[in-house]
């Protein structure tokens, strides 16, 4: 269960070790923090609430191995002050919106085969 584009398995097992219970903890977690921090993830933030939720959004994403959606973070977390061109944040926010629904598609994916697997181990 490490073929994913959205996550790299790789690098949350060397945190998590393989271990299947850890891994769906970790995944709690990454989805307690992006409900928390996506209602903050409006075009129209002040800079600071921006750069919080985008930071602490790419923090999340880091975590569970999903380096794609971190690299779009810290690109959306550069537009504040002199940075912040007319529509960037709304693109910045479709963008993180779309990355954000295919990493939890893939937990989902990885939650349901590991279900599967327990399954079989349990016959």
């Amino acid at each position: 269960m490490t073929d994913s584009p959205e996550i790299d398995f790789e690098h949350l097992n060397r945190y998590v070790g393989g271990d299947a219970d850890l891994t769906r903890e970790v995944f709690g977690l990454f989805r307690n923090q992006v409900e928390m921090w996506g209602r903050g993830l409006t075009a129209d933030a002040d800079d600071d609430m921006w750069a919080n939720v985008t930071h602490s959004l790419k923090g999340s994403a880091t975590a569970v191995g999903a380096v794609g959606l971190a690299e779009a973070c810290e690109k959306a977390e550069a537009l504040i002050g002199d940075d912040r061109r007319p529509g960037a944040r709304e693109v910045a926010v479709e963008n993180l919106e779309h990355r954000i629904a295919q990493v939890l598609s893939e937990i989902v994916r990885w939650e349901y085969q590991d279900d599967m697997r327990r399954l079989r181990s349990s016959d």
